[in-house]
């Protein structure tokens, strides 16, 4: 991977135990993300295109991936899907600035967990993404621990 593609926002590496990737073509709106989200408890990791992304996903610990839903080599429903294939733990999103109907069924069948749109509320898209981190830790523990199956005999 060429560690100049991608932008780390902490300059020490990935110390904390989150982290977050935003994949965008626009330069100012991986700027806008990383200003937005340059106080909060975790790594954001930013990649201008989906090849770069899935680099990312394959070799660091990414925990969500917010992908813009317009890009030149792959949608970003088509990378999340992806991603879904390699990580079905992993925390989904589509930032788009173009709502409608075809993008919703898209991102429904990549598996995505949010749609989010642009302009985004900075709040709003902070506290969306603490929530989804929660679930991502859940299903990362589920996932660790094995099928909990229950064969009864206790009361029923």
């Amino acid at each position: 991977m060429n560690p100049s593609a991608f932008h780390l926002q902490d300059p020490v590496g990935l110390s904390r135990r989150e982290a977050i990737l935003c994949v965008d073509d626009e330069p100012r709106v991986l700027t806008a993300l990383r200003r937005t989200l340059k106080r909060e408890p975790y790594d954001v990791i930013t990649a201008p295109d989906a090849t770069l992304a899935l680099e990312c996903v394959d070799r660091l610990p990414i925990d969500i991936v917010i992908a813009d839903e317009r890009m030149p080599d792959m949608s970003g429903t088509q990378l999340l899907r992806e991603v879904r294939k390699r990580r079905p733990w992993m925390g989904l999103i589509i930032l788009t600035g173009f709502p409608g109907e075809s993008v919703m069924v898209r991102g429904l069948q990549a598996g995505i967990d949010l749609l989010l749109y642009k302009p985004w509320d900075d709040d709003a898209l902070k506290s969306t993404i603490r929530r989804l981190l929660e679930e991502v830790e859940r299903a990362k523990a589920e996932q660790e621990e094995g099928p909990d199956y229950d064969v009864g005999g206790e009361a029923g």
